[in-house]
């Protein structure tokens, strides 16, 4: 019993190992986030900026809007942010999105002392098209 275990054991193993999947041969996903900076960031105030961290693998969205604490506005962020996300959706042939969660904002300071408001919002985008 205990060859006919070992021998059973044995072949298992270099069936595994024989038809393995290469991980090079694989296809890599892009699970990687990427940050983007708009074009045409659709902001009032100049010292105001944009910029999304975007994640292909889940189709996931956050967008910055970064700008002095004393200018900062949630509606004109919000304004800019929808306008950012619409060009986005735009070019990447998505049909739609929603948020994920409210949005926050968040104060800090920089090294020259001046301080600063970020607004954040959290976006899914869906899209209608297969993925082959």
């Amino acid at each position: 019993m205990k060859k006919f275990l070992a021998i059973a054991v044995s072949l298992l193993f270099s069936f595994g190992i024989a038809f393995a999947a290469d991980t090079d041969s694989a296809p890599a996903q892009d699970s990687l986030t990427r940050t983007i900076v708009p074009e045409n960031q659709h902001v009032e105030n100049k010292t105001a900026s944009v910029r999304l961290e975007y994640t292909p693998l889940t189709d996931e969205v956050i967008a910055y809007y970064k700008v002095l604490a004393v200018s900062y506005d949630p509606g004109e962020a919000m304004n800019a942010i929808l306008e950012c996300l619409n060009d986005f959706k735009m070019q990447n042939q998505y049909d739609s999105y929603k948020h994920l969660h409210k949005y926050n904002v968040k104060y800090f300071k920089d090294e020259n002392g001046l301080r600063w408001a970020e607004h954040r919002e959290w976006v899914k985008f869906n899209s209608s098209r297969l993925a082959y």
